[in-house]
C-alpha cells in the first residue's frame, strides 16, 4: 500500500496504513535505533538521530543525502499522547513548521496521518516525497519484525 498525499494551500496531509499494531508503529517514532532505519528521503544513505522523547524535548535527524551532502532536521515536541499522537515544531530553512502525527488503531493495522503546515505548495510537494519514501522504508521495516505489541521493530 502506498501513501495517500493531499495538498491544500500550504498544508500537507499524508496518510498510510501499516500492517502492524499501533504500539509498534508509535514506538518506531521514538526509538533512535529504529528511526535511523526508516527516516529520510529515498536518497538518504545514512541517518543519525538524537531523540529526547518528552514534551519540551527535542530531536535531530541528520541525513547524509546522496549527491547533496548533509541535511539536519530539528524539532521540539509540543504534545505526546502514547500511542495516539505526536505534535512537534520543526525548524527548516523556511522557518518553523507545525506537524501533527496521529496513530489510529485498526485492530492488526495502524493508520498514520501526518498533517504538516509548510510555507508553500512547493515545500509541501518536496516534503510529501520525503515522507512517502520514509513510510515505504517504515513499512518494510515493520514487515521484517515480529508484530507483537510493545516489541521494538
Amino acid at each position: 500500500m502506498k501513501s495517500d498525499v493531499k495538498i491544500e494551500g500550504n498544508r500537507l496531509t499524508i496518510s498510510r496504513v501499516f500492517q502492524a499494531p499501533r504500539v509498534k508503529v508509535f514506538d518506531a517514532w521514538k526509538q533512535v535505533d529504529t528511526v535511523q532505519q526508516w527516516w529520510g528521503c529515498a536518497e538518504a544513505i545514512k541517518v543519525e538521530s538524537q531523540i529526547d522523547f518528552r514534551v519540551g524535548g527535542s530531536f535531530t535527524h541528520t541525513m547524509q543525502i546522496q549527491g547533496c551532502g548533509e541535511y539536519a532536521y530539528r524539532g521540539t515536541y509540543d504534545d505526546i499522547v502514547e500511542p495516539e499522537r505526536i505534535a512537534y515544531r520543526a525548524q527548516s530553512r523556511a522557518g518553523t513548521e507545525r506537524v501533527m502525527v496521529e496513530f489510529i488503531d485498526r485492530v492488526d493495522e495502524t493508520l498514520v496521518i501526518v498533517t504538516h503546515d509548510l510555507p508553500d505548495r512547493t515545500a509541501c510537494e518536496m516534503v510529501a516525497g520525503g515522507f512517502s519514501a520514509s513510510f515505504d522504508k517504515l513499512a518494510e521495516l515493520l514487515a521484517k519484525t515480529d508484530t507483537t505489541p510493545g516489541d521494538s521493530p
